[in-house]
């Protein structure tokens, strides 16, 4: 088999869930001149301490903090694409894994001419994972991986995927399955950071609220009920601690089997109480808190560290990730006038790989639950209803239908092409006109200039 067909078989192995000879992709390396890692962080280091070990030579790293980082796994750091390395013969291995911006700066990589790249996350599942497909998921065993970001895991979700199909005695192709369902607590937060995609700080105060617990409840029995599998389930907000019953609502996700890990996402700045973390000390569960250190004050960074180690002294699996140096640019809210034909190639762009659950109803995207959360527009084609009287083979079947569609009517709000703008700095807090609502809009558009990540 030829060298090139072997790397694309174990790509695509490492993402389904089988094991995978290291030397495949070693002798795929010794076809460049120089191998970079972009990204010096737990994922970048912990692949350059696999690659030396198999034989492979990594050149440099790429990474924007590399006037503090200066070397990791002694090999010199230095800012993104940085040096002369002729990009024919230059392999680039991706190694930021954050799911909010990663993709918007791999993108980057093709629009400067790098004509050779392996994501960071392909090498994880495939050098470094210790799952397989021949048995079950096994959650815990990725918590304590720090090194992966188990959100953004295809290995799991079809390792997941698989062990549902064999309990349901049907084949993998006839599941219903996702990557992610993100169950949002509430649109309310205790920061303002101007560029949330979730439009918090657009949300007029009588829309403000945490979804009643009977209905959480509720919503995530029909949901976990339908679906076969998830390869994660998401707790989030807004600010899912302030939320006074979440750690019911993770139990009720926990009575559950057919997900990979369960992640509660945090900005880690409210204070959390005993009670709320009772839940967590599950193995599957992991406490993930944004680091958002370079926009927050002293007093919220005294919080911050103190929820931290409260969490892990209370035998939980809590962790924070990389500072994040930007953030993507959200779209403004107004309907953009499309034609149909316009609004498929944005949901074409888009797909379909995570839902979202939000007071009774099921989202295909989160900017479908906005626009009706918001108030912006009720478009009831854009999202399933979970009545409970329904049994699961109904809802299940009203979720295909929704996934299905050719678009969404969202979608014809949504700035869906091309690259998204960038942040300078990533969670920065305030209010910008650029989220106001469409009936408080000014005619004339306000422009925010793309920032490139450096």
């Amino acid at each position: 088999m030829p060298v090139l067909d072997k790397i694309q078989h174990f790509l695509n192995g490492a993402r389904n869930g089988d094991l995978q000879d290291p030397q495949v992709f070693v002798d795929f390396s010794r076809q460049f001149d120089s191998v970079i890692i972009w990204g010096a962080g737990n994922l970048g280091s912990a692949l350059g301490k696999k690659l030396a070990e198999v034989g492979t030579t990594v050149s440099c790293y790429w990474d924007t903090q590399a006037g503090k980082i200066k070397t990791c796994n002694d090999i010199l750091v230095t800012t993104p694409f940085g040096g002369s390395f002729d990009k024919r013969t230059t392999l680039i291995l991706f190694c930021i894994g954050n799911v909010a911006v990663g993709p918007n700066i791999y993108r980057q990589l093709a629009e400067n001419g790098w004509m050779h790249v392996v994501h960071g996350n392909d090498l994880l599942q495939g050098l470094l994972c210790p799952l397989s497909n021949d048995r079950p998921a096994n959650a815990r065993i990725c918590n304590s991986f720090d090194i992966c970001s188990v959100c953004s895991c295809e290995r799991l979700h079809n390792i997941v995927r698989a062990s549902a199909a064999r309990k349901q005695n049907i084949r993998q192709d006839e599941t219903l399955s996702f990557d992610r369902v993100h169950f949002i607590t509430n649109n309310v937060c205790n920061l303002k950071c101007t560029h949330c995609f979730l439009y918090i700080n657009s949300y007029r105060k009588e829309r403000k609220q945490n979804v009643k617990t009977a209905q959480m409840l509720q919503d995530i029995d029909v949901v976990l009920r339908a679906v076969h599998s998830f390869g994660v389930v998401n707790m989030f907000g807004g600010e899912p601690f302030m939320h006074p019953d979440i750690d019911r609502l993770i139990g009720q996700v926990l009575s559950h089997d057919n997900f990979g890990a369960v992640i509660v996402n945090s900005n880690g700045v409210a204070r959390i109480k005993p009670q709320q973390l009772a839940s967590m000390k599950d193995g599957r569960v992991r406490l993930a808190f944004s680091n958002y250190l370079e926009v927050i004050d002293e007093k919220k960074k005294t919080v911050f560290f103190k929820n931290i180690e409260n969490a892990k002294l209370a035998g939980i699996n809590a962790k924070y990730q990389n500072t994040l140096p930007t953030w993507n640019i959200s779209s403004t809210l107004e309907d953009k006038g499309d034609s149909v034909e316009t609004m498929i190639q944005k949901k074409n762009t888009c797909g379909v790989r995570y839902l979202y659950v939000f007071d009774g109803k099921l989202f295909p995207c989160s900017f479908t639950l906005s626009i009706h959360d918001l108030g912006v527009a009720d478009y009831e084609n854009d999202y399933v209803c979970l009545d409970p009287n329904k049994s699961p083979e109904e809802i299940r079947d009203s979720i295909r239908a929704l996934i299905a569609r050719p678009h969404y009517r969202a979608c014809g709000h949504c700035e869906a092409f091309g690259s998204p703008a960038l942040t300078s700095s990533a969670a920065e807090q305030g209010f910008d006109k650029r989220y106001a609502l469409p009936d408080a809009l000014q005619k004339r558009r306000i422009k925010i200039p793309v920032v490139a990540a450096h």
